[in-house]
């Protein structure tokens, strides 16, 4: 197991290209730990410079505080697993395994050992004689994993391994690979545009956007106290809802008032709202769709609302509907049909609710 730790890492790509933007970060021993962001937000780049493949343009990277910036790949002792899984197509399995030891001349029987012990840990001691072509995705996967595994690295770098996997394929694989990182205590950082691989496998997930680290937090985090609109739109399935309101104080009370609701919120939260906005401002409410519930027109704070479509999951719905000219999604942990056009009232729970300022869009409480 091994400490990564990247200190104010730019990468910069001719003509003027920031592919990485003054990124810093620290990985503890045998953490699992996800870079999660979508395409070509700097997480692949970021994962090629811990690896060596890339060299930053400034800033060092350090693995177990040894400064490792200048070495070249080989000798920093890590492995990656990628996105292809680049096995050796005219080799057997326990060929493509042994490769990275037979390149260090262990022993034969040294070989043979760690091979069949990594095959046995995957549940792939009976392909051993097979070739590439003859396995399935998911089998092929683990020969990638068992191949990275084979020379005890001090370090696993993957690059979305799972990402060329069918989705049922992907959820075992998830499963199995968490449940291996945590038997193997392997220090493991993580690449992926899959927010549910994330929040499903990581330790600490870092949010990237636009070659910079927003957010660095556990999945409960992430998830419950996002720190931009960014964070909290691309963390969650469906995403955050946002609308735009104005604070206001009436009396004693406090209220947010959009264009089509009015949502009165507890005198505690908005005392605390004071301390950042002034009376009058707009802000933005972001709002899970699993807080967001049917009411009736006696409750209060309910808010009506006209059903835009339904989408049935089995155990659940999501609702579709239109404040507005806002859509909004609301999930309900059961089954239920609403035909379009519907009307119909909801309620925000207001504890759960979150505020974000408009120009910066970082989070105000």
């Amino acid at each position: 197991m091994s400490t990564i730790r990247l200190e104010n890492v730019t990468k910069i790509f001719p003509p003027n290209v920031v592919a990485v933007d003054n990124v810093s970060f620290r990985v503890e021993k045998g953490e699992f730990f996800v870079l999660l962001g979508p395409s070509g937000c700097g997480k692949t780049t970021t994962l090629r410079i811990i690896a060596g493949l890339e060299k930053p343009t400034r800033g060092r990277v350090y693995i177990d505080e040894q400064d490792v910036t200048d070495l070249p790949p080989r000798k920093r002792d890590i492995a990656m697993v990628f996105q292809t899984w680049a096995l050796y197509p005219h080799m057997k399995v326990y060929d493509n395994i042994a490769f990275p030891l037979k390149l260090r001349k262990l022993p034969q029987h040294e070989i043979d050992r760690r091979v069949r012990e990594v095959a046995k840990l995957l549940k792939i001691e009976d392909l051993l004689d097979r070739y590439p072509k003859q396995l399935s995705g998911g089998q092929q996967q683990r020969v990638a994993l068992a191949r990275a595994l084979v020379r005890n690295p001090r370090a696993w770098l993957m690059d979305e391994p799972l990402s060329n996997l069918d989705a049922l394929l992907r959820v075992q694989m998830r499963a199995e690979l968490k449940r291996l990182q945590k038997e193997l205590k392997i220090t493991t950082i993580y690449v992926t545009h899959d927010q549910v691989e994330a929040m499903s496998m990581a330790d600490r997930i870092a949010v990237m956007n636009k070659g910079k680290i927003l957010q660095i937090g556990t999945p409960y985090e992430v998830y419950h106290r996002p720190s931009t609109i960014f964070v909290g739109g691309f963390i969650g399935s469906p995403p955050m809802n946002f609308l735009r309101a104005v604070f206001i104080r009436r009396g004693e009370d406090f209220v947010l008032k959009g264009t089509d609701f009015e949502v009165k919120i507890p005198r505690e939260l908005g005392n605390e709202i004071c301390k950042y906005v002034s009376e009058g401002s707009e802000v933005i409410i972001g709002i899970r769709p699993e807080h967001i519930y049917i009411a009736t027109r006696e409750e209060e704070n309910a808010i009506p609302a006209t059903v835009y479509v339904t989408e049935p999951l089995g155990t659940e719905t999501i609702i579709n509907i239109k404040l507005g000219d806002t859509i909004v999604k609301m999930k309900v942990p059961r089954e239920v049909y609403f035909e379009a056009g519907t009307k119909i009232w909801i309620r925000f729970d207001v504890d759960r609710i979150h505020l974000f300022d408009p120009k910066t869009e970082e989070l105000i409480v």
